[in-house]
């Protein structure tokens, strides 16, 4: 469910998204994918939801008022309410129940009929004004951006699934960066160009893979043991998380236990091996043909 901020309503309503019903009062909201799904496969949120608006506050402590988590998936028509009497609880979803992407969205509704409603943080229009409202009736809402569920059964064997990779400007060495929904590599002009006339080789490509993602997924599992946290809705660490769990390994505990090279290895097949193995053929082929 998402409020698009073109809804009009007939009373202030709290929020972020482009209303000014409020003057100075803020609704707070959080929900963030959680590392350490459990065993049966639930994508796990941590929501934290509050408000500084004493009139809202009051409702919400009288049992008048609540907070809600909503969530749905487009594609198959999953659709959940979470509601709590305080703002910070967890909410499970089953993987199996979504697939491509889940939109989501914190409120606070309330719970029965409240009538003379005000607030003394209006803006000017509603001066002097009160309202009475019905159950259900949304007092705050805030919208949180799409989360895109990557489900590629061939990841183990593809990492580069996760991967994409762009032209930098100049000779410089190659970076990477995890704050998109894929890992995104930049190769300078020279090695770029080398790259794309070589990737669609079947033969080179583990050898692509082993010189270009290996060294990359390396520094990305390290960056993870310091802070994960930071990437919990991105695509690609969603991607490998589901990957690992098809396995029946939880990545969470992997991170903590194996070192970073490891973890790297095993994610790609063996790189090293598969690289060495396409060097043979490569070259058992050129010695056939000479």
């Amino acid at each position: 469910m998402k409020i698009e901020n073109r809804r009009l309503f007939t009373y202030p309503v709290l929020s972020s998204d482009g209303r000014d019903d409020y003057k100075t009062c803020k609704f707070f909201a959080e929900a963030k994918p959680n590392t350490t799904a459990d065993a049966a496969g639930n994508l796990i949120f941590d929501v934290k939801l509050s408000t500084d608006c004493a009139e809202i506050n009051r409702l919400i402590a009288t049992g008048d008022a609540e907070y809600l988590f909503h969530v749905e998936c487009p594609t198959t028509i999953y659709r959940k309410i979470f509601t709590h009497a305080v703002g910070e609880f967890v909410c499970k979803i089953p993987l199996r129940d979504v697939k491509d992407k889940l939109y989501s969205a914190g409120f606070i509704v309330l719970r029965r009929d409240v009538k003379n409603f005000s607030c003394a943080d209006w803006n000017d229009d509603f001066d002097g004004l009160t309202f009475d409202l019905q159950t259900g009736t949304i007092l705050a809402y805030e919208n949180f951006p799409t989360l895109t569920l990557v489900e590629d059964p061939n990841l183990f064997k593809n990492v580069g699934s996760i991967f994409s990779i762009y032209k930098r400007l100049g000779d410089a060495p190659f970076v990477f960066d995890l704050t998109t929904q894929k890992i995104r590599i930049g190769l300078n002009s020279n090695d770029y160009t080398l790259y794309r006339r070589y990737c669609e080789n079947p033969t080179l490509q583990p050898i692509l893979n082993a010189l270009i993602i290996l060294p990359v997924l390396v520094s990305v599992f390290d960056e993870l043991k310091q802070d994960a946290q930071e990437h919990q809705s991105d695509a690609w660490f969603l991607a490998l998380t589901a990957a690992y769990r098809r396995q029946n390994s939880d990545f969470g505990k992997l991170l903590a236990t194996e070192d970073s090279l490891t973890l790297a290895q095993e994610v790609m097949g063996l790189p090293i091996t598969q690289a060495l193995n396409s060097l043979k053929v490569a070259f058992d082929d050129a010695a056939e043909d000479s």
